[in-house]
């Protein structure tokens, strides 16, 4: 139950990921401590460095941004010359004649003419291997430590996939390490 800092107020979620009619395991996960708040119910996986962090399915797909170009809301890129991060379209528009600075603090947006892109994150969490769901809300600004379901049965309306609803793609593949949503 996460605490917001004014005396005596205390904000309690009605939100049911764990469904009860298969026991579930969940164990204390590290996280990379890259400044996100990842909501109860999302999907994570480990990077490259062993350390929790959402999980991005489409991250395969992203591709190197071009300039004068249509990008739809929700299209991934990465920066021409590689910084470790990954950009998703907020607002969907043409890309600039140049490319944008890229921000690298977790969440910061820069405008590309009349597209937005937002920070998604960092590259290397699409491979649900070692992954699970998260069991409460954790802010990485401050937590290098949360409860990660490993086994059990999710409520599939309550998951979080990239901030978006798992697709049946997203179940197949939590079905895959033994995480079965109903």
């Amino acid at each position: 139950m996460p605490f917001n800092a004014v005396l005596g107020s205390q904000q309690f979620s009605d939100v049911q990921i764990i469904d009860r009619t298969h026991p579930a395991i969940i164990r204390g996960a590290a996280f990379r401590q890259d400044g996100r708040v990842l909501p109860r119910g999302r999907v994570v996986a480990k990077d490259s460095n062993g350390a929790m962090a959402a999980y991005e399915p489409g991250l395969a797909a992203a591709v190197a941004w071009v300039a004068a170009t249509v990008y739809a809301a929700g299209a991934l890129a990465l920066p021409t010359v590689a910084n470790g991060h990954y950009y998703r379209c907020a607002t969907g528009g043409t890309s600039h004649t140049a490319e944008p600075t890229w921000p690298t603090t977790a969440e910061a947006t820069v405008t590309d003419a009349t597209a937005v892109w937002e920070e998604a994150g960092l590259i290397g969490v699409d491979d649900l291997a070692g992954g699970g769901v998260l069991a409460e809300a954790i802010d990485t600004a401050v937590e290098g430590v949360g409860p990660v379901l490993r086994h059990g049965t999710v409520v599939a309306d309550n998951l979080d996939v990239a901030g978006a609803a798992a697709a049946t793609a997203d179940i197949a593949a939590l079905e895959a390490i033994g995480i079965y949503a109903i």
